[in-house]
């Protein structure tokens, strides 16, 4: 299932008297900020969000922006209330319902028309919160993934999953010859491939993912030497220690923050070279305990000069 348009169709006051029933809730009616405050500043967020375009001037009157920093977590509080509700009113109950924002994927061990049913009642359960749905016996999709009956369900009852893409997926990649530092190309195949390491279950469906995005990789301009020494870092055997969250610990790290120019000399390999000048000197020495990491800021580009955000 998803929501349709659901920043735009939430309704303000609502919205706002909802999270802040949470607020309360979740402090237990002891909040660090007196609740009223939270509800002066969502209402400030939600109604005075006015822009202008050709010299006309506007006023958002429904709905929350979504490029504002709290639209993400008011949306989710508002849905969560609003499925519980769903939910909790209707007879037939999925055995599972899990949703990320405005996608939702549930699964359900009745007849196609009862969760017909569930969909007509859920869309006539609020004036602007709507629906659209798709069912199958068979598969699903959710998010970036195809969770899918593969040979194992019918022996142990474990669903698969596999790389889902939309169908105007064109596989775009940044080109090789692009003006980016070699770490970030390196960072970009490596996220990839691991990415396709976790939504594919199966040992085949992986390799054969991977070897397309080889075929894509090659067409974009990168070299196949380097493909095959940053893929060699994914294997599917260590599929189940990239599903776990790993704990991020501390490092109190100094960069070396500059713009990226492939015109300029190796920065790295001269600090390297010469960083025995500051190991030699007691202060600097305790101060720069370890070389500093290369930190490449964004460039103005040429989209920079051309666009501006007023017309």
């Amino acid at each position: 299932m998803d929501v349709t348009s659901l920043y735009t169709n939430i309704p303000q006051e609502e919205g706002t008297q909802i999270v802040c029933k949470a607020y309360d809730k979740y402090y237990q009616n002891n909040p660090p900020v007196p609740t009223e405050f939270l509800r002066e500043m969502l209402r400030l967020i939600l109604k005075e969000n006015s822009f202008k375009f050709t010299n006309k001037s506007y006023l958002q009157l429904s709905g929350c922006a979504m490029g504002t920093k709290m639209a993400v977590a008011f949306a989710n509080i508002f849905m969560g209330e609003i499925e519980t509700q769903i939910i909790e009113s209707s007879e037939t109950k999925p055995i599972e319902w899990k949703r990320f924002i405005d996608d939702i994927a549930s699964f359900w061990t009745t007849t196609k028309d009862e969760v017909l049913q569930f969909i007509k009642k859920a869309n006539e359960f609020h004036p602007t919160i709507k629906f659209t749905a798709e069912i199958s016996d068979s598969k699903t999709t959710f998010l970036d993934t195809t969770i899918y009956k593969g040979k194992r369900f019918y022996e142990t009852g474990i669903l698969d999953v596999s790389t889902h893409f939309k169908p105007t997926e064109k596989f775009q990649y940044t080109h090789f010859t692009s003006c980016h530092p070699p770490g970030v190309k390196k960072g970009f195949v490596k996220g990839e491939a691991i990415r396709l390491l976790r939504t594919n279950s199966n040992a085949n469906e992986f390799r054969t993912q991977i070897n397309n995005f080889k075929k894509r990789l090659l067409e974009r301009g990168y070299k196949e030497t380097q493909i095959e020494e940053t893929l060699a870092e994914v294997k599917f055997e260590g599929r189940s220690a990239s599903l776990k969250n790993k704990p991020k610990g501390k490092q109190n790290i100094l960069p070396f923050v500059t713009e990226f120019n492939p015109a300029k000399p190796n920065i790295k390999k001269i600090l390297s070279k010469n960083w025995f000048l500051i190991e030699n000197q007691p202060h600097l020495n305790k101060i720069f305990p370890q070389k500093p990491i290369i930190s490449y800021k964004r460039a103005s580009s040429l989209k920079d000069i051309l666009v501006k955000a007023k017309l």
